[in-house]
């Protein structure tokens, strides 16, 4: 059921238009050469499909590319949400990132949920994030 709820939610936010790319996102572009980052029209349908039958990398690709290949924060956010749910350790991470600095998506309990998951599955940048976390919610008390 709450594999489900992923799908309807991520097929209504993909369906929404993205604003154009700002000055800043293009410098980025071509400086990282996010060329390599984009997955064509092809590969991105087969990496969706993938993706949603279970294959935790196929998440993670998905959303590498609505990230740094189209600086797409609401798709990439939902892919990376997907591979984080199917045990990618990097998503994971990432998301747990996310949660712990990122303006509308701030959630420290959250942030701290998928820490812990990206670290009991064998990131090595977890632990850091984590004592990181404790610094920043020491602050706020």
């Amino acid at each position: 059921m709450k594999r489900l709820v992923y799908i309807i939610i991520g097929a209504i936010i993909l369906s929404v238009p993205t604003s154009s790319i700002s000055d800043e996102e293009q410098q980025v572009k071509s400086i990282i050469g996010n060329e390599s980052l984009l997955l064509s029209d092809s590969d991105l349908e087969s990496a969706k499909k993938k993706a949603l039958e279970g294959d935790a990398e196929s998440a993670f690709r998905v959303y590498v590319h609505y990230a740094l290949g189209k600086f797409d924060k609401v798709s990439s956010f939902v892919w990376l949400q997907i591979a984080a749910n199917k045990g990618h350790n990097r998503a994971q991470n990432n998301l747990g990132c996310i949660y712990m600095e990122e303006g509308i998506f701030k959630n420290l309990r959250l942030s701290r949920f998928w820490l812990k998951e990206a670290e009991k599955n064998g990131s090595k940048y977890a632990t850091g994030w984590l004592k990181k976390l404790e610094e920043l919610e020491s602050k706020l008390k």
